[in-house]
């Protein structure tokens, strides 16, 4: 199944109704911060890294994180989730990119904030060739895998304990979701990585 970015569902909260969805530069740094260490602090069984991890990062190391995209909605200015966005630097795995750091505050999930921040995402994915996302998700979250197979992603495999930590287990669902090719049949996009873009941003901001 593909997907094309226009067509993701709950994604019609509309500007006037102050939700703004953009990507957050070096010098938002402090947004990302504030949200990164919100969400690893409110939803600890959710990621593969941990609060104290991030929480003792230099400031240097905050900016790298921004060197790949992340995306923050904000509704009436405050920033309410985040969406981030690893593209791949191996030139025959150059058309996938992951979704990374995802987080909406609870008060605000299911008023169609993740799938403005969704669309905002594959928009800037599609732009640069990517024609495959794909997420890791911890297999007993039930309410972020709803919301993904609603917005067209599927489930492809499943990683036997994938996350260890706070005293528990858990396995990891793997999931992808195509994305309509914004070129003509036949054609092959190919996203090249400039030389002093490479390996400048960590490997893992699960």
């Amino acid at each position: 199944m593909s997907r094309r970015t226009g067509d993701f569902k709950e994604a019609n909260v509309p500007i006037e109704n102050g939700l703004v969805v953009r990507r957050l530069c070096v010098k938002d740094v402090d947004v990302f911060r504030r949200l990164r260490l919100e969400a690893l602090s409110h939803e600890p069984f959710s990621y593969a890294s941990v609060f104290g991890d991030w929480a003792n990062l230099s400031d240097r190391q905050w900016r790298q994180h921004l060197n790949q995209p992340v995306f923050v909605a904000f509704l009436d200015g405050e920033p309410v989730g985040m969406m981030g966005l690893r593209f791949e630097n191996a030139r025959k795995m150059a058309h996938r990119a992951k979704l990374v750091s995802v987080y909406v505050r609870k008060c605000k999930r299911g008023s169609g904030v993740a799938a403005n921040l969704l669309r905002e995402v594959a928009d800037h994915a599609q732009a640069h060739g990517i024609l495959q996302l794909e997420l890791a998700v911890n297999a007993e979250n039930s309410e972020a895998i709803r919301f993904y197979e609603r917005q067209g992603f599927m489930a492809v495999g499943r990683i036997p304990d994938g996350f260890i930590g706070h005293g528990s287990k858990h396995d990891e669902l793997i999931m992808v979701l195509r994305l309509a090719p914004p070129f003509g049949p036949g054609e092959i996009f190919i996203r090249t990585v400039p030389e002093s873009q490479k390996q400048t941003f960590p490997s893992s901001v699960r």
